[in-house]
């Protein structure tokens, strides 16, 4: 058993982390708390002082995923604003997250009850809709174009999402350096698409 002494509210953050870890290994179904406290190397009460169930320790992975990925596109776009430009970088936010986070991309996409669209609520996702919405008033976009160039941007980011996942660790400074040139030249067809 490791005998490293954790911090109290340390204690919660490793057990967040090591629990996508166990999930994207095994699966969500063989995840327990006795097995999360084994892995972390604390007694097997441990966990109960943290999260009162395996359900209760799943909804704060999510939320722990959520509220990271949702301050990175938030903070992508802080000064470019609802312009394509702005779009470049939530873009280039986006892929990159998943790029550097690999494991928190199969949790939300794999292991989790997480959907996107069909009135389920995903605060990423919502925000980047609404993103969506005002750069298309501020550039005047077509209205006819609007919901196919949306599907058409989400799909491109979200695609590269997942090839940037399946690459292994040493791949992602290539990442870091490929990103910004398939966006931009996707952004240019987007302004010169009205």
């Amino acid at each position: 058993m490791n005998t490293k002494s954790y911090h109290h509210g340390d204690l919660h953050a490793v057990m967040i982390e090591k629990g996508i870890e166990l999930i994207n290994e095994h699966g969500a179904k063989t995840l327990s708390l006795r097995k999360l406290a084994a892995a972390c190397g604390v007694s097997h009460a441990a966990p109960y002082s943290h999260f009162k169930s395996k359900e209760e320790l799943l909804f704060a992975i999510e939320n722990h995923i959520t509220a990271q990925f949702t301050t990175i596109l938030k903070e992508a776009v802080q000064d470019a604003g609802e312009t394509p430009k702005g779009l470049f970088n939530l873009g280039c936010a986006y892929v990159l997250f998943f790029a550097r986070n690999p494991e928190y991309f199969r949790f939300i996409f794999v292991h989790s009850d997480i959907t996107v669209g069909g009135g389920h609520a995903y605060e990423p996702y919502d925000f980047y809709l609404e993103f969506m919405k005002k750069m298309f008033d501020n550039i005047d976009y077509p209205k006819e174009l609007r919901e196919k160039t949306f599907v058409a941007q989400w799909a491109m980011i979200h695609g590269l999402a997942s090839l940037a996942v399946m690459e292994d660790a040493e791949e992602i400074p290539k990442w870091e350096e490929r990103i910004p040139d398939m966006l931009s030249n996707n952004y240019l067809i987007l302004l010169n698409a009205k």
